[in-house]
């Protein structure tokens, strides 16, 4: 006889609010242990799993209250009713309910309908702080909440671009374009605009300094795109593109690119020297490695070496000692100049992680230098905004190292094609501002060992 087995009863929980997952998604964010994209993958999954509509959103938010931390906190303590204080973000991570106001008052417009069909109690808020908000003026607010910027990082710019800091603060919170570059091993640049402006059916422009650079507006998705696929071009903002130009590798030269990370530059190297010579990609992060193999065979690439170094004393590198016709230092820094990219990069350092980048620097790069062959050639770069890890870093290692000459940064880009190198340089520095040469922030230093 057949046995009936009664159904369990299963517990169903309730979806999480969307105001209530954006919260957490800025709480999480704030703790800077990732980065926000994968704060929001691991955040939207498994039982808080949403769709793309709604994942675009919260993302959305999340990047707009990065952007405007200061401004949207200000907004909030004064709907309070207090007077407002100094933001803390390490206070701020842990108020569940002001990350939830943070992103109501940084939720999208243009996905407000949508939010009102899929929960309405999180579009009633939403619309009620965002209208309430709109009242509040930031004209007594302290610079820094008016800039963006957090209170120590205003004067260090100030120093640097004078009355232009609230131009430089603006292009700072402004979204930026995709940048790509073309790979010459597979394709002319007007080719690949070709091809990518038939696939995208947008317009497509080319940057104005980097020469084989294209620009596409706004987000732009390339999986799929033939051109991107095919390895035509790569994923490359103007910026990081000028810096190989100034490396100037050619073929059949031996060349390192000691901080390689996940490879941006190092395509850019292998495709200057023609596929030819030997190209070493150097890093202590082994993960940061993991993705070049396809990357290379996707750009055809066959003379790279990649190496997993122990630290910058580590001895493999002896054997490369005074051998190497160019060593390109892309050293680790706060990453101040990508803040188009990465809001979060203000709110995750203060002047304790400069100074210590800025030791690390020193020694990356005085490490790198005893590859240099004598008549070989030095540069060290940074997507840092600050002195503290630029200029003073090229100071001390020149004051220490009186085997190697200062090479101006006009002279390289010149000979590289790159037009209006002038414009793109203080002293004999490369010096790239986002709201001057709209695109990250660079810092490049070259040196000429002596003969």
């Amino acid at each position: 006889m057949a046995h009936r087995h009664a159904s369990r009863p299963t517990r169903s929980s309730a979806p999480t609010p969307p105001l209530a997952l954006a919260g957490t998604v800025l709480q999480r964010t704030l703790r800077f242990a990732e980065p926000p994209e994968a704060v929001l993958a691991r955040t939207l999954s498994g039982a808080n799993r949403v769709g793309q509509r709604l994942r675009h959103a919260l993302a959305d938010a999340l990047y707009g209250a990065l952007r405007a931390l200061p401004q949207l906190h200000w907004r909030w303590q004064r709907l309070q009713g207090g007077t407002p204080a100094p933001l803390d973000v390490a206070a701020l991570r842990d108020d569940a309910p002001a990350c939830q106001a943070l992103m109501a008052l940084a939720w999208p417009i243009d996905a407000a309908l949508w939010l009102a069909q899929a929960d309405a109690t999180s579009a009633e808020v939403v619309a009620e702080w965002q209208a309430r908000a709109q009242a509040v003026s930031l004209d007594d607010a302290p610079e820094a909440v008016r800039l963006g910027l957090p209170e120590w990082l205003v004067p260090r710019l100030q120093a640097q671009v004078g009355g232009e800091l609230p131009l430089l603060a603006a292009a700072l919170r402004a979204p930026a374009p995709v940048d790509l570059r073309v790979n010459l091993l597979k394709a002319r640049p007007a080719q690949a605009r070709e091809a990518l402006q038939q696939a995208l059916g947008g317009t497509v422009s080319t940057t104005p300094y980097a020469p084989h650079g294209l620009r596409l507006p706004g987000r732009t998705r390339l999986s799929g795109v033939p051109a991107y696929e095919q390895g035509w071009v790569e994923v490359q903002d103007e910026g990081s593109q000028l810096i190989v130009a100034l490396v100037g590798a050619r073929r059949g030269e031996t060349v390192v690119d000691f901080c390689a990370g996940a490879g941006g530059k190092t395509l850019a190297l292998g495709a200057e020297m023609r596929d030819s010579g030997r190209l070493y990609a150097f890093d202590t992060v082994a993960r940061r490695l993991l993705a070049l193999p396809a990357r290379l065979a996707r750009a055809g690439l066959t003379n790279v070496v990649t190496m997993q170094l122990r630290d910058e004393q580590d001895e493999r590198l002896e054997r490369l000692a005074g051998k190497v016709d160019r060593v390109l230092v892309d050293a680790p820094c706060t990453g101040l100049g990508t803040v188009r990219r990465h809001p979060e990069l203000p709110w995750r350092h203060d002047p304790a992680s400069v100074a210590q980048h800025a030791a690390l620097q020193q020694r990356i790069v005085a490490a790198a230098a005893r590859l240099v062959r004598p008549g070989g050639s030095l540069v060290y770069a940074t997507c840092s905004l600050l002195r503290e890890e630029n200029e003073d870093v090229a100071a001390a290692f020149t004051a220490h190292h009186p085997d190697f000459v200062v090479q101006p940064a006009a002279e390289r880009l010149a000979a590289a094609r790159v037009p209006q190198a002038q414009a793109l340089v203080q002293g004999p520095y490369l010096r790239l501002w986002p709201h001057r040469h709209g695109c990250d922030g660079f810092f490049a230093a070259v040196w000429q060992r002596r003969g």
